[in-house]
């Protein structure tokens, strides 16, 4: 298995335990390991994530901020509401960064 296939199995099996989480203290720790995961991407090298991937990301990543907002009222305290909401844009970032990446190498592979 390449790297970046490694990569985006992490990135489906934390999209899940987001998805599959039942208590909110479970829900915010995938939370944060499915944003740690996708912040690891550049280390994976620019040849390593392929087209599919990164579509399967972004939709892993749509995904995710939907479980999110769905969970935001939910929240006991204020603070946990404001922790998820930051997590919403943080994921957005991310995975703009992700197609970023891709294009630019995509670009630089045909130059």
């Amino acid at each position: 298995m390449s790297a970046g296939a490694g990569f985006v199995t992490d990135a489906v099996e934390t999209a899940g335990r987001v998805r599959d989480a039942r208590h909110f203290r479970a829900f915010k720790h995938a939370v944060s390991d499915f944003i740690r995961v996708l912040g690891s991407m550049p280390d994976e090298g620019p040849n390593r994530i392929s087209s599919d991937g990164a579509r399967l990301l972004q939709s892993l990543g749509e995904d995710v901020i939907d479980c999110i907002e769905e969970r935001v009222a939910d929240a006991a305290h204020a603070a946990d509401a404001q922790v998820l909401v930051g997590s919403v844009y943080e994921i957005r970032r991310l995975l703009e960064e992700v197609n970023r990446f891709r294009q630019h190498y995509t670009i630089a592979r045909h130059v």
